[in-house]
């Protein structure tokens, strides 16, 4: 998962609308976030785990979380309904693009703030898909339980060093490298429903009151007309930002530094919407065919058994019949056979006649085979055919994939080389290009939404009219599962077994990470490793010769802090490599993941800033900084510019009545001052970019 922007709106001090675009390179992928304490760099944290988890993600030290929306907006509201916090949040993860938005009324918050409402959309061929049940999506791609370990407080960071955390660190260590499945399957086969009959509860839906459903279509033609007014609008600000972003290009394409890349990039735009139409039309035609065909693919069984019964009809002489019963009643009512010999009741002749009964095929039996061995020809044809079909066609869909993927990481090579540059005009260029993408991205989005909600709510409209015409009683279906205990039970021991196995290997190849990253920082005849029992421990050998013995080390707090920050680094590095990794478990795909950290050198002495200072892009694929003038000063500083791995840089300015007595007023960044305190009746923070 990457982040690549954070929109928050009234979420604790930050009042109003305030965007924070994070930086994705890979060469700077670094967003510093310079905040004195007291100023809101906890709520800013806070607003990220709130966005992807809701209350259950705020952190201890996040005071008041029943008070989401800010403090002064809820005071002075007019209409509690309308009045609301919101968090919304742009990220991919793979080739996947998704927006993710947290909303909280102050009504809802009035009755349980706990309650948001959340909206999770993944972007399609250009179209916003809704997606049901967003919190589980979301806890798949990135669980709760890993969440302190990507989005924590440095101070206190070191706590994960304890003994009693062993367990928070085994749970981390199965979420982030894949042993979760193990541990859910184990969990769902031990769960006592499995072992019984699970019954869900009938549900009688009663009719709806008349007039209660004519003031609810009078509501819907109302929300309607208002979404077609929002839609014609949305549309009028996408035709702007487009030609915003023309005239950016045009720009870029007269400076002489830019104009060569600004061209590639134009052709590989090109290209890339031509390459999305050509999918687009792939992905049709193969639904298509699946929906109209595809029901051969899983009727080879069939076919089959067919074939043997036509064959043995075929070995038994019924088909094709020799003579039809009703050639046979027709003779008898007759009363003459064909060579001219009469069919006396009672007759030698007429009783050869009627034996003839016993052998002679039924007309519809014989009409029945031939249509049978005629559809199993047709279904054979069709069904090579569509197996031909799908696979070329699958064949040529991870064709186009690879070359968007390629298109993509050429367009961010671009991006990279222009944003690099040292020309200013073509650096601001850039980065505006890049702020005006992510809201055309936005606006297209709310387009689908809309077109979303329009289309939810015609469909409610003519599901009311209906019920105004004609209520009726519905119910849902129950329904029942059940699975032999046996089974179950031996399903639950080798999942046992192979968990044991799989984490054996696994944290001989952690243990190697983590060693690894603690030698980068700490130059001391230290190691850092995980023990049997989850346990981070420091250790070091003491004693010569034969005398010589490992013991553990007591940690002070920086030592502690290094470690667990080593562990952190050392899953991250792990979970974006699993597939790699040769173990039981295989096929496992893996994970990018971000690192964010609210003052990572806060308890740390100078001794150890600079190691980890100069570490930190290299934790993970992107890394988040939050931090204070105190920490951030020599040789903190010094490291992070020295390896021009920041991207972004923000400042949170406070404004208020008074501030704390340590906090700076303003700070000092390559040569230039910046006013961090305004001094204000009205307490806010403003979240502002920042050049230096």
């Amino acid at each position: 998962m990457i982040l690549e922007k954070i929109t928050i709106e009234n979420f604790r001090q930050f009042h109003g609308r305030h965007e924070l675009t994070f930086c994705t390179q890979k060469k700077k992928n670094v967003t510093v976030i310079h905040a004195e304490n007291g100023f809101g760099k906890t709520a800013l944290l806070n607003a990220l785990l709130w966005g992807f988890y809701g209350h259950d993600g705020l952190t201890e030290k996040f005071e008041q979380p029943h008070n989401i929306i800010h403090e002064g907006l809820a005071h002075s509201n007019d209409d509690p309904h309308e009045t609301e916090a919101r968090v919304t949040i742009l990220f991919r993860h793979g080739d996947e693009k998704y927006t993710l938005t947290r909303s909280l009324t102050l009504a809802e918050q009035n009755d349980d703030s706990r309650k948001s409402d959340l909206r999770l959309e993944v972007q399609r061929d250009g179209q916003p898909i809704d997606i049901e049940k967003p919190q589980w999506i979301i806890e798949s791609l990135m669980p709760s339980a890993i969440s302190p370990y990507l989005f924590f407080d440095g101070e206190g960071i070191e706590h994960l060093a304890m003994e009693k955390n062993s367990g928070q660190i085994r749970t981390a260590i199965y979420q982030m490298l894949g042993l979760s499945l193990i541990e859910a399957g184990i969990a769902d086969l031990s769960h006592a429903n499995v072992r019984g009959r699970l019954v869900k509860e009938l549900k009688d839906n009663t009719d709806e009151d008349t007039v209660r459903l004519i003031d609810r279509e009078q509501k819907l033609l109302e929300k309607i007309e208002a979404l077609k007014a929002r839609q014609l609008a949305c549309g009028e600000n996408q035709a702007a930002v487009e030609k915003e972003i023309d005239g950016i290009s045009k720009k870029l394409e007269a400076n002489k530094e830019a104009r060569a890349l600004q061209i590639q990039r134009q052709k590989l735009e090109e290209e890339e919407k031509a390459v999305v139409a050509r999918l687009r039309d792939l992905n049709t035609r193969l639904s298509a065919s699946i929906a109209e065909d595809g029901y051969t693919l899983f009727a080879e069984k069939l076919v089959q058994r067919g074939r043997e019964i036509t064959q043995q009809l075929r070995a038994e002489r019924r088909m094709p019949a020799k003579v039809l019963n009703v050639f046979v009643d027709e003779l008898l009512q007759l009363g003459e056979c064909v060579c001219g010999c009469a069919l006396s009741p009672g007759s030698p002749a007429r009783a050869k006649v009627e034996a003839l009964r016993t052998i002679a095929g039924d007309q519809h039996f014989n009409n029945a085979v031939s249509a049978l061995d005629h559809a199993l020809g047709l279904i054979d044809g069709v069904t090579n055919r569509v197996r031909s079909n799908i696979r070329d066609g699958v064949n040529e869909r991870d064709t186009f994939k690879r070359r968007l993927r390629k298109i993509e990481e050429e367009q961010q090579e671009i991006h990279e080389k222009l944003g690099g540059k040292d020309d200013e005009e073509v650096h601001d260029l850039e980065k505006e290009r890049v702020k005006k993408q992510l809201r055309q991205r936005e606006l297209t989005l709310d387009e689908g939404r809309l077109q979303q909600d329009l289309a939810d709510d015609e469909g409610e409209l003519e599901a009311v009219r209906r019920e105004i015409e004609s209520s009726k009683q519905s119910a849902t279906v129950a329904a029942k599962a059940q699975r032999r205990l046996k089974a179950v039970d031996e399903a639950i021991a080798l999942l046992e077994k192979i968990r044991e196995h799989e984490m054996r290997d696994l944290r001989k190849i952690l243990n190697d990470e983590i060693d690894a990253h603690f030698q980068n920082i700490i130059d001391r005849a230290y190691w850092a490793e995980l023990s049997d029992d989850f346990v981070l421990r420091l250790k070091k050998r003491v004693g010569i010769g034969d005398l010589e013995e490992i013991i553990d080390v007591a940690k002070s707090t920086g030592q502690g802090q290094i470690t667990s920050l080593v562990f952190i680094a050392s899953l991250v590095a792990l979970a974006r490599r699993r597939g790699e990794i040769p173990t039981i478990l295989k096929d496992l795909e893996g994970g990018e993941y971000p690192m964010v950290m609210d003052s990572p050198f806060g308890q740390l002495g100078d001794e150890f800033r600079a190691g980890v200072a100069k570490w930190i892009p290299t934790l993970a694929p992107q890394v988040i900084v939050f931090v204070s003038s105190s920490q951030y000063k020599g040789r903190v500083e010094d490291m992070l510019n020295e390896g021009g791995r920041v991207g972004r840089r923000y400042l949170l300015a406070y404004h208020g009545p008074t501030k704390r007595s340590e906090a700076a007023s303003s700070i000092t960044l390559g040569g230039k001052r910046f006013t961090q305190y305004y001094k204000n009746d009205v307490e806010f923070t403003e979240l502002k970019e920042i050049e230096i």
